[in-house]
């Protein structure tokens, strides 16, 4: 295959590959909506890498999730820059790693996201299972056959939002790490007391099956799950807990996610390359300084 055959479609996995942090901001929560508005200003902002899309605490409509992504396709963008300036979306979906996640997998990455989200993944066997409900069916041959894949195939509208036919859209929507060619984004939050406590094994399980995700410190049900205060206070326990999943990302190589970041500088030196934004005030303001953008080669 020639180079542009294999340039990559979700800028993520570019960015991730190259050792170099991703920014992103929340829409459908915390006062930022999913109307056309809110898709244009997101679309313009020159100061995220993505879009994380949350239908974990609103209510799961996918028919207002297919709008958003429609809006984003500015016509004037897709001139000048292609396909790959529309910013790629990340849908936190409903089920955690304690549920069953097959069916609301199929159907939110039939919409056209370039990845998942999953909350509340507390054990190696969860986060497989995540895998196995997000990738299609491989060859029985197939060197990467396992996970094995159970996403129902159905490529149209997904083939089509990421500007490919469904060939090579069915080649390109498998998970990162387990093909070579592919570009699905997993991220899995660790955030409860057990999730901490089986962190390692979670990197390791995902790390020894071939995948490339990230790990997501979720600071605010860990800390109740610790019993101490969410987003203010004293936090020995969380603190420790979120440095475990940091721990757990810079031995096997996986990038970590940070959110309420303090310093990026200093979270990325602990090994967070993923850093989420909420709330309408991110829209049109920078996360970074010129100082922190220089430090962490963005």
């Amino acid at each position: 295959m020639t180079d542009a055959a294999h340039a990559r479609v979700n800028p993520l996995i570019e960015l991730l590959e190259a050792d170099k942090p991703i920014f992103s901001v929340w829409a459908n929560y915390y006062g930022v909506g999913a109307d056309y508005q809110v898709a244009a200003s997101l679309q313009a902002s020159p100061h995220y890498d993505f879009l994380l899309y949350d239908l974990e605490h609103q209510p799961y409509d996918l028919g207002q999730l297919r709008r958003f992504l429609w809006d984003l396709l500015d016509p004037a963008t897709l001139v000048t820059g292609g396909r790959g300036a529309i910013k790629p979306v990340i849908a936190r979906i409903p089920p955690g790693g304690r549920d069953s996640t097959t069916w609301v997998t199929k159907q939110v990455l039939d919409m056209g996201v370039a990845g998942l989200m999953l909350p509340h993944v507390e054990t190696p066997e969860q986060a497989l299972g995540a895998v196995a409900a997000a990738r299609y069916a491989q060859h029985p041959d197939a060197r990467d056959l396992h996970p094995e894949g159970l996403r129902g195939y159905s490529p149209a509208v997904p083939a089509r939002y990421w500007g490919l036919d469904p060939h090579d859209y069915q080649a390109r929507s498998d998970i990162w790490g387990l093909d070579p060619l592919g570009e699905l984004l997993l991220i899995f939050i660790i955030e409860s007391r057990r999730g901490v406590d089986n962190v390692r094994a979670i990197a390791e399980g995902l790390t020894e099956a071939g995948v490339r995700c990230i790990l997501w410190a979720g600071g605010g049900d860990m800390s109740i799950s610790y019993g101490e205060p969410p987003y203010g206070g004293e936090q020995p326990a969380t603190e420790a807990g979120i440095e475990a999943v940091l721990s757990a990302g810079r031995e096997f190589g996986l990038p970590v996610g940070m959110n309420n970041y303090r310093s990026v500088e200093a979270d990325f030196a602990r090994g967070a390359r993923a850093f989420f934004t909420l709330g309408p005030q991110a829209i049109a303001t920078s996360p970074l300084s010129d100082e922190a953008r220089r430090a962490v080669g963005r």
